[in-house]
């Protein structure tokens, strides 16, 4: 499996043209602080402004507004199968990704489909080194500004074939000016448990052994501490640091009917973990939940016919539904600009329903980063987050904001976030949904759930007690169980727990049920909650391609992610369609797995007389 490593050397993309050099002189390092990071803070603010006054060529923009993000960070990734080691990796890696925008605020050439905004990604020392720093600097941006002139002129011929109101601005307005806060000091960090964690590792993927009806399974240990620094043109330096781990267990199996089956979970932790007996124990909590729920699959029959009636979610899977569907469908990034006009494909579907009715009359939804799993005060562009309401009454009120202005706000409220691997968008911290009618018991969503069945002409009803999270298990292996939205539809993961209930109580545990792509319009069909809400942490990337439904898998758990939360109770939804999955499955192994019990052999004829 690739490193967690690989990913953040992909980072490098070494300039491949002659640099224009800006005719101002070189200025002497100066820095309020004295650490190795305020001087190369220092440096690079003078590389900055020297680069915004001296870029420059013929009949092209001059830039505007210039920005450099660092990211050093201390990677280990620990794998670990059957009490045997695959990967035990201790890695330091330090990158930067530069972005210069020409022309104005009002027009630049960012927002353009198939162009990244010209940012470019280099390598930087692992230590501060303002010298080093500033001569890379000095050569991204220069490749930066001339990728930036060149798709501003495609944008602007794009603009002038279009009809109608020009697209608002490009930029907002820049964030509130913050005192400077001095460099972290180095070297503070806590040594990495390395040896206890790799015994841990060792440990708990024994506890495969015990499951012979599973086909493979991984142990992982993934831990991330990186320094971020942001440095603008527009005096904004912001230092983050963060610690970052997860404890995962992924496993895979074939049915008898050869369906390639998968389970997985995590241990989100927000600190440097330890090998204690405590982490232990969780540990071996959830691989047992895991490999005990990937056998139940196994044994459990496909599901029988589609299905369009009412479903229930129990609350995790509510908070799962919740992250796939809000979570990056309320943003307010606008959708590029094509050789046609806007990829209205790549919109959030709530962007244009402000003032409308989204959900039913008697729920809110609130996301407040302040507490929670998902909290932070600083957002990756400098604005203080807020509390926000962002439905009240079933009516969407706000989006997530960033820099970037759409048709109905203008300015930014806090909501870009950062993953390490410098992936930048708008997504929500501790998202919470409440509601001013009364929550029923499960029991009672569930008779509630098999009447509203009846009256559709199902003498039976779906209970999801958990989706499928792709950003632990990556793609689904199996071609058959994906649905494809477009067309302005959302598709939703697959059900990783779904019960068949019956008028009788009986509960059968099925596989093979994948949702048809939906519109955000189910959201308004949600008929009745639960009467306790559940707090679910997660680990999702940031945007409008983020969120729940992403595939980072193992690779990308922590270099390609933000830390949320989502608290929801139960949620009986009508409007989405159950689709049988149909796939051509292979055939099984030959040889039957080396841990399974070989099957009883039956004695020749003639053997007992023989043994007489």
């Amino acid at each position: 499996m690739k490193s967690l490593l690989v990913l953040l050397a992909l980072l490098q993309a070494p300039p491949s043209v002659e640099p224009v050099k800006p005719a101002a002189a070189k200025p002497e390092i100066r820095a309020l602080g004295k650490s190795p990071l305020d001087l190369e803070v220092a440096a690079i603010e003078q590389e900055l402004a020297r680069g915004v006054a001296g870029l420059r060529l013929p009949d092209a923009p001059a830039p505007y507004h210039a920005q450099v993000q660092l990211v050093r960070a201390t990677v280990l990734s620990i794998d670990g199968s059957y009490g045997g080691i695959i990967t035990d990796v201790v890695e330091e890696q330090a990158v930067a990704a530069v972005e210069v925008r020409v022309g104005s605020a009002a027009r630049d050439q960012s927002g353009t489909f198939g162009s990244d905004g010209a940012q470019l990604r280099f390598v930087v020392s692992l230590e501060p080194a303002p010298e080093l720093s500033r001569n890379k600097l000095w050569l991204a941006l220069d490749q930066a500004f001339r990728t930036a002139t060149a798709t501003f002129s495609q944008k602007q011929s794009i603009l002038a074939r279009l009809a109608g109101d020009p697209p608002p601005p490009d930029l907002g307005p820049r964030p509130e000016p913050m005192p400077r806060q001095p460099a972290p000091e180095a070297g503070n960090a806590p040594a990495l448990d390395r040896e206890g964690l790799r015994a841990l590792v060792i440990q708990l993927s024994r506890r495969f052994a015990d499951h012979p009806a599973i086909d493979n399974g991984d142990v992982f240990v993934q831990v991330l501490r990186t320094q971020v620094t942001t440095v603008s043109s527009e005096g904004l330096v912001l230092h983050e640091s963060h610690q970052r781990a997860v404890l995962a267990v992924v496993a895979d199996t074939r049915a008898a009917d050869g369906m390639h089956l998968d389970a997985g979970a995590a241990i989100h932790l927000q600190e440097l973990p330890r090998a204690s007996e405590a982490l232990r124990k969780r540990g071996e909590q959830m691989i047992d939940e895991v490999l005990r729920e990937l056998e139940a699959q196994v044994q459990a029959p496909m599901m029988e016919e589609d299905y369009d009636g009412p479903v229930l979610f129990q609350a995790s899977a509510a908070a799962q539904l919740l992250a796939s569907t809000v979570a990056t469908q309320v943003g307010g990034n606008p959708a590029p600009l094509g050789d046609a006009g806007r990829v209205r494909d790549f919109e959030p579907l709530w962007q244009e329903a402000i003032g409308e009715s989204v959900m039913p009359s008697f729920i809110d939804l609130e996301d407040d980063p302040r507490e929670g799993f998902g909290r932070y005060a600083i957002d990756g562009q400098g604005f203080v987050a807020q509390p926000l309401t962002l439905v009240k009454g079933g009516v969407l009120k706000e989006l997530l904001m960033t820099r970037t202005p759409n048709s109905a706000r203008a300015g930014s409220n806090g909501r870009a976030r950062v993953s390490p691997f410098l992936r930048v968008g708008p997504t929500i911290s501790n998202l919470s949904l409440k509601t001013k009618k009364r929550g029923q018991s499960r029991a009672q969503l569930e008779r509630e759930l098999l009447r509203r069945a009846r009256e559709d002409g199902y003498d039976f009803a779906y209970v999801v007690e958990s989706l499928r999270d792709n950003n632990i298990l990556g793609p689904v292996e199996r071609e058959g169980a994906t649905g494809y939205g477009g067309g302005r539809k959302v598709s939703l993961p697959l059900p990783a727990r779904i019960v068949r209930i019956d008028g009788s109580g009986k509960r059968t545990l099925v596989r093979g049920a994948m949702f048809s792509p939906t519109s955000m319009r189910v959201l308004r069909r949600i008929r009745a909650v639960g009467n306790a809400a559940v707090a679910v942490p997660m680990r999702v990337p940031p945007g409008y391609n983020g969120g729940f439904t992403a595939e980072t898998g193992m690779v990308g758990i922590l270099a390609e992610t933000v830390d949320v939360q989502v608290s929801t109770p139960d949620l009986l939804l009508d409007g989405l369609e159950l689709l049988v999955e149909r796939s051509e499955n292979e055939r099984l192994p030959v040889l039957a797995h080396p841990l399974r019990p070989a099957p009883p052999v039956a004695p020749a004829e003639g053997d007992d007389e023989d043994a007489e």
